[in-house]
């Protein structure tokens, strides 16, 4: 394996080494996605499907080291590099308002509810579709760009979708229907959108019965993810969620 001593950003050149590491990096970032153009929309009760071009903006802001072989997080470290932008193709979905308002929820434990439903939804959708899981990847935030969910290794938190963004509270989210965007991983896409956009119920019924047959009480990787990423309330509120919306 070999180990990256510097990283030449503007001349796009890596100077590394051969290392004998017990180790690999995982990179530490957030997302934000804007809707460019929808191609096809699906509305429904309490659901809103659609799929179309967005551009996705990322920032990398560090990296993990995982421990081959028994995954163990060794630890953290600090990087800066500029945010990467592209545009793809993607599937997404967004709650209504009268969905979300119906539910005995604040609104970081149905933003909760959603991030462990995209967790379950990602791995369906990679069998579904019979792709690598890097080749897609997701976003919890507004259809209309108005903030996102940024993920750390401390906590997460909402913040507005500037370019200069900033973590902003609950009640400055403004109109309250968060959209899951399952978008592909690579510049100009790789046409699974469409799919996912045709085989929506089908997808959601499966990721229903993935969360709901887990026999762990609170969250946990084989379904709506680790319960310091996605909260306590994440499982529940995810099958509360897709109880509405398969209705």
């Amino acid at each position: 394996m070999y180990a990256v001593e510097k990283l030449d950003y503007p001349n796009r050149r890596a100077y590394v080494k051969k290392t004998e590491g017990d180790y690999y990096t995982d990179a530490i970032d957030y997302t934000d996605v804007s809707v460019l153009e929808e191609f096809e929309s699906r509305p429904e009760v309490a659901v809103v499907s659609e799929h179309g071009e967005v551009k996705v903006a990322t920032r990398i802001v560090g990296y993990k080291k995982i421990k081959f072989y028994t995954l163990e997080n060794l630890g953290y470290g600090k990087i800066e590099l500029p945010d990467l932008q592209f545009h793809t193709t993607s599937y997404w979905i967004t709650f209504k308002r009268g969905l979300v308002e119906r539910l005995p929820f604040s609104r970081l434990e149905v933003i909760d509810g959603v991030l462990g439903l995209g967790h379950a939804l990602h791995s369906i959708a990679s069998l579904h579709l019979m792709c690598d899981p890097r080749d897609l990847n997701r976003c919890v935030g507004d259809r209309g760009a108005k903030w996102f969910l940024r993920l750390s290794r401390d906590s997460k938190g909402i913040y507005s979708s500037y370019d200069s963004p900033e973590e902003i509270s609950e009640e400055k989210m403004g109109l309250f229907e968060p959209t899951l965007f399952l978008y592909d991983n690579y510049p100009g896409g790789m046409g699974f959108s469409p799919q996912l956009f045709d085989d929506t119920r089908m997808l959601l019924e499966k990721t229903q019965r993935l969360i709901s047959r887990c026999e762990c009480r609170y969250g946990c990787p084989s379904c709506v993810g680790p319960i310091k990423e996605v909260g306590e309330k994440s499982k529940e509120v995810a099958l509360a969620l897709l109880k509405e919306i398969l209705k």
